[in-house]
């Protein structure tokens, strides 16, 4: 089990992204390091949600964006750590369908917000064998 280790400052711009981007799903990734079960975020890479429909309930990067985000992450020896979304209106946890389009491997940080605000984030990862989510322990420093 990994603990995603972040500053305020950056959940303080992550939350800015999602409750700017409500009523729709914001989308992003979190690049640092990962070290014996440690996943310490120092980057935030907004990104835009490209799902043509449904972006209330839904989210869809671009694979150039990702493939960008990949290439920041090398360029600074880092890794790319975390999947960032936010559930408009619903709670920060999994839905089926992020389960069925999620990686193993890979941290998923959700946020809820709730008429604009956010009320919550936790962080998840994927079972190797892909059944479900496992929470993971979350610190703001």
């Amino acid at each position: 089990m990994t603990t995603l280790l972040l500053t305020e400052d950056l959940i303080q711009r992550i939350q800015a992204h999602a409750i700017q981007e409500y009523p729709y799903e914001c989308c992003g990734f979190l690049l640092g390091t990962l070290q014996n079960g440690l996943a310490e975020a120092l980057e935030y890479l907004p990104a835009t949600n490209q799902k043509p429909d449904e972006r209330e309930r839904r989210f869809l990067i671009d694979p150039q964006a990702y493939q960008e985000a990949e290439d920041r992450a090398d360029q600074k020896d880092l890794s790319l750590i975390s999947i960032v979304h936010s559930h408009p209106d619903h709670p920060d946890q999994p839905s089926e369908f992020d389960r069925t389009h999620a990686w193993p491997g890979i941290s998923y940080l959700i946020l809820a917000v709730q008429r604009g605000q956010v009320v919550g984030q936790r962080s998840w990862q994927l079972k190797d064998d892909r059944s479900a989510f496992v929470q993971e322990t979350l610190k703001i420093l």
